[in-house]
């Protein structure tokens, strides 16, 4: 376990801690610890009833958590269904706040010293004293920070993972705590998968802000970019030929499949050099698609090249907060598509200054 006053470089935390080990980091945000030496301590960039309007939005993924005893609920929520901030012991978690408010949205800009393919979403817990989701572990890598009041986090990284089967939530059935902090904000807790945690409010309103990483099951990445290499043979003419067997001698094992069959099927995936791993990367585009809640609402009217380029020198043109864009070499993909093939250099300028900068401005 590291602890860091926020010295660590990208480089440094990446060949240390990152899905290796925890690293408490206090005073990751300066401006908390600024704003509380001038005597203006800061708040949330996100106020409590905000994130209540927030949760009754259908849109949006939410869950209420209470403790003693545990139970949870699915959103949306209607804001007298939520307990008033003065009681104890309940947890309201939002995810994809990113694409809800961009105050959260800016946070992902903090993490691109990490591949986007990685990135999730961001996730914020807002509770009341005794508010929690018990200990537990995720399966991905995170980083807690802590936007407001203070929250006690506890952390073990036992290798017993047994969950409790008598509760409705994944708690951990033997929590050994081997180190605990208090977080005030604009601290940090970074986690790599697997490590047991339980997070517990010390004060009302309190804001936990969650930045979570993906991976994959290589099962998934294999069978979704199978999927995709499949859809790609529509556009091999040569495939739509039919298999012709001139050569077949007379057989005596009439129910066995002919090696005749097998022979030119193994020739035409030589030739495909579906083996081969840039074949298949093509596929693994996928990982560009947005969330399934993802909606995206264009605007009123398409603008002309003309008007594109005058708004264009006047802001920066920024992507949607659900857009996903990845890049294959000089490929770009987006939402899914490849948006660079068979287009002119200047578009794929366009594109690849898009996707490297998450902003365009006029060039």
């Amino acid at each position: 376990m590291g602890s860091s006053g926020g010295g660590n470089s990208p480089q440094q935390f990446m060949k240390t801690y990152w899905h290796k080990k925890p690293l408490l980091v206090r005073g990751a945000i300066p401006a908390f610890e600024l704003a509380k030496k001038l005597g203006e301590p800061l708040g949330s960039a996100i106020s409590v009833e905000e994130l209540f309007k927030i949760s009754s939005d259908d849109a949006v993924e939410s869950r209420l958590i209470k403790a003693k005893p545990w139970t949870f609920a699915d959103g949306p929520f209607k804001r007298k269904s939520i307990p008033s901030v003065e009681s104890p012991d309940w947890t309201l978690l939002l995810q994809g706040m990113e694409a809800r408010h961009p105050a959260a949205a800016k946070i992902f800009s903090w993490f691109r010293f990490i591949p986007d393919a990685r990135l999730d979403d961001l996730m914020i817990s807002i509770a009341d004293p005794g508010g929690g989701v018990g200990p537990h572990f995720d399966s991905h890598d995170v980083f807690l920070i802590q936007m407001s009041g203070r929250r006690r986090w506890r952390i073990s990284e036992q290798k017993d993972l047994s969950l409790n089967p008598d509760l409705p939530l994944k708690i951990l059935k033997n929590f050994k705590v081997e180190q605990e902090w208090d977080l005030e904000p604009g601290d940090m807790l970074y986690l790599p998968p697997h490590v047991a945690h339980d997070g517990i409010t010390l004060d009302g309103g309190c804001q936990t802000w969650s930045v979570g990483f993906r991976a994959q099951s290589y099962k998934e990445i294999l069978q979704e970019s199978l999927w995709r290499l499949a859809e790609s043979l529509e556009d091999i003419p040569e495939l739509d030929r039919r298999f012709a067997d001139p050569k077949q001698t007379a057989t005596n094992q009439a129910e066995q499949l002919p090696e005749e069959l097998i022979k030119q099927v193994a020739v035409k995936l030589q030739d495909l050099k579906l083996d081969r791993i840039d074949s298949f990367l093509p596929g693994i585009a996928y990982l560009s698609e947005p969330k399934p809640q993802a909606y995206f609402d264009g605007t009123a009217h398409n603008l002309s090249s003309e008007e594109f380029s005058i708004q264009l020198a006047k802001q920066a043109l920024k992507p949607h907060p659900q857009t996903r864009l990845l890049a294959l070499g000089a490929r770009i993909y987006c939402n899914g598509e490849d948006v660079t093939t068979g287009q002119s250099s200047a578009i794929k300028k366009v594109w690849r200054a898009l996707a490297a900068k998450k902003q365009l401005r006029a060039l």
